[in-house]
């Protein structure tokens, strides 16, 4: 949807401020730097198709002990499992008069370029942190291979005839050093799709601003904070803190393992936000400024991930 910009900013004196030159300056609180966290959150990826589409196996399950003469057995390779991200189209823009681009004297037009290209930045942002926001649904960032939701408490891998593969990623707990002793211990008993352990390490802590205090503490004190001790803390530097604003939610911490090869938290983008202005499609003599941009965002596996709290 498009905004008309005429510039009557007194409508019942018909006097345009701009215009009579009586304001001095314009205070513009949005006019400021695109603010954008994703990009460290996940795997950022371009595509020229308008789909995607993954496929996950696995391979082989450990060999059993054999008798004299036995038959050694033959395994039966299982998989694949899916999954299909499809870009989407996001857009916005803004409609000038002729009149007011011609006689404003505070560069309207410019400074709602500048509106756009932000908006479209953000805009990306916020659409892609729906997915960290509402980790339990399948609302925004569908499911993964599994057919679950990012963040659920039985998801399952390929091994067939066991539950050695299953795994739970959601912890529920507050900041503390326990809960960054449960976040260890996920990750390095973390096992593959056959039941075999992965060896991985968590890299990344994410957790909304209200949080800060506390895990500043937690993570950069040399002894155990919070408590009188002159035991040294194993949880200093251990993980890498991202504050990040864009989470709604007061409580909501989650870790990552973003480095390594599992890693399967994604956006493709199609195409960045372009922007584009031309005449408007009547006699009026307006210009009308659009941009668009093509995206999408989900996950495959969510074993790297790990939701600390909702």
């Amino acid at each position: 949807m498009s905004q008309i910009i005429n510039g009557r900013w007194d409508t019942t004196s018909n006097r345009d401020f701009m215009k009579a030159g009586i304001l001095s300056k314009i205070f513009d609180d949005t006019d400021t730097k695109a603010l954008v966290y994703y990009k460290q959150l996940v795997n950022d990826k371009t595509s020229k198709d308008e789909w995607i589409r993954h496929g996950k196996i696995a391979g082989l399950t450990y060999p059993g002990s054999l008798a004299d003469g036995q038959n050694i057995p033959v395994q039966t390779v299982p998989g694949p499992q899916t999954k299909t991200y499809t870009l989407g189209r996001w857009g916005t823009g803004f409609r000038v008069t002729a009149w007011q681009e011609k006689y404003n004297k505070f560069d309207q037009t410019q400074r709602l370029t500048r509106s756009l290209k932000k908006c479209m930045a953000e805009g990306k942002d916020v659409e892609i942190h729906r997915m960290f926001n509402n980790p339990t649904v399948s609302t925004y960032a569908g499911t993964g291979f599994d057919g679950q939701v990012l963040a659920y408490a039985t998801h399952t891998g390929l091994l067939s005839g066991s539950t050695d593969d299953n795994y739970d990623n959601i912890l529920s707990v507050t900041p503390s050093y326990s809960a960054l002793a449960s976040v260890r211990y996920y990750y390095k008993t973390a096992k593959n799709d056959m039941g075999q352990l992965m060896g991985m390490d968590p890299d990344v802590l994410v957790f909304e601003p209200t949080q800060w205090p506390t895990w500043m503490e937690i993570l950069n004190s040399g002894k155990l904070a919070f408590e009188m001790s002159n035991t040294e803390s194993p949880w200093k530097n251990y993980i890498k803190p991202v504050e990040d604003p864009r989470l709604t939610s007061t409580t909501a911490w989650f870790c990552l393992s973003k480095k390594d090869d599992n890693f399967d938290l994604n956006v493709f983008t199609g195409q960045e936000p372009d922007f584009f202005m031309k005449d408007a499609p009547d006699n009026t003599r307006d210009r009308v400024a659009t941009s668009e941009q093509h995206f999408t965002y989900g996950f495959g596996q969510p074993k790297a991930y790990l939701c600390g709290n909702v």
